[in-house]
């Protein structure tokens, strides 16, 4: 199943920088100016930027986030994209690499909302990546019916997951080809795809010359049973370099922008609606620096 989940828009021009600590021991939040260091790893907010400096790890991923331990996390409030009637939601990112991966640990302090049948109407994150530096961090529309007057800012790389599969599955295009290695961006196992835009109004399986889909996840939750309150974590591996031209590439020193959305199921009885996604737009680009060593 495809929804239109993530439209990137123009970039704005003055970023709000506002976050929240969501309760995590091992976290640091946005809301201090001076970094903060725990086994490597730093988070900081500075210059107009939030920052993560990602370390080298050795992480496995299954949906278990005990190997993240030792690592900062960047808490972060999520906003509605163009609603104030959506409850922001506190979330927590961690980034690491090691020799030939990147590593993501999204984690969202919310119900257990999964439906084995509907994926819409089950709880959905995804990540964003600047391919074009001229690309902005939103995930959605912020001007319902003007999306056809936005201009192409750039390529992103939106790794966009719906929940098909159940907890502690591996999902995402490493785990089997797309249907005839045809439409190789999409995972059509478990719906964890590998998706571009270059435009608001438009978002693309990655299918085109020498694309692929190599992203792994898994996901798990604190308290899996109906409506249980608890700790969504979601687990995700990509490797550094792809060849692909609409996936972000990533380098040990250099600097990724990251952008995050999520969709919590409770928002709509009826399921997916665009409006009623949370997003990290409102903060601007995550930079995330991969450090050495």
């Amino acid at each position: 199943m495809q929804a239109k989940f993530l439209r990137p828009l123009y970039l704005v021009a003055v970023l709000a920088l506002v976050a929240t600590a969501c309760g995590d021991d091992d976290a640091v939040t946005s809301t201090t100016t001076a970094a903060t260091t725990t086994a490597g790893a730093t988070t900081t907010e500075a210059g107009g930027a939030l920052r993560i400096e990602a370390p080298s790890a050795t992480i496995t991923v299954d949906g278990d986030a005990s190997d993240w331990a030792a690592i900062t996390g960047l808490d972060l409030t999520l906003e509605a994209i163009s609603t104030e009637t959506i409850a922001p939601k506190d979330v927590n990112v961690r980034v690491a690499h090691d020799a030939e991966f990147l590593y993501v640990l999204f984690t969202v302090d919310d119900d257990f909302n999964w439906n084995g049948e509907d994926p819409h109407l089950s709880a959905a994150p995804s990540v964003m990546w600047a391919v074009d530096v001229a690309a902005g961090p939103h995930m959605g529309s912020d001007s319902e019916g003007e999306e056809e007057s936005y201009t192409s800012l750039g390529m992103v790389d939106i790794w966009h997951w719906e929940l098909e599969c159940g907890l502690g599955e591996e999902q995402g295009g490493a785990t089997g080809a797309g249907p005839g290695d045809k439409d190789p961006g999409n995972d059509s196992g478990c719906n964890f795809d590998d998706e571009w835009s270059t435009d608001p109004a438009t978002r693309e399986d990655d299918n085109g010359p020498g694309a692929e889909n190599s992203l792994l996840g898994v996901f798990g939750h604190s308290n899996p049973v109906t409506d249980g309150e608890g700790t969504w974590v979601f687990e995700m591996r990509r490797p550094l370099q792809t060849g692909d031209a609409q996936d972000g590439q990533f380098a040990v020193g250099a600097t990724s922008l990251m952008a995050l959305a999520y969709w919590d199921a409770d928002n709509s009885a009826a399921g997916w609606d665009d409006p009623e996604h949370v997003q990290s737009a409102g903060l601007g680009w995550i930079e995330v620096t991969l450090a050495e060593g």
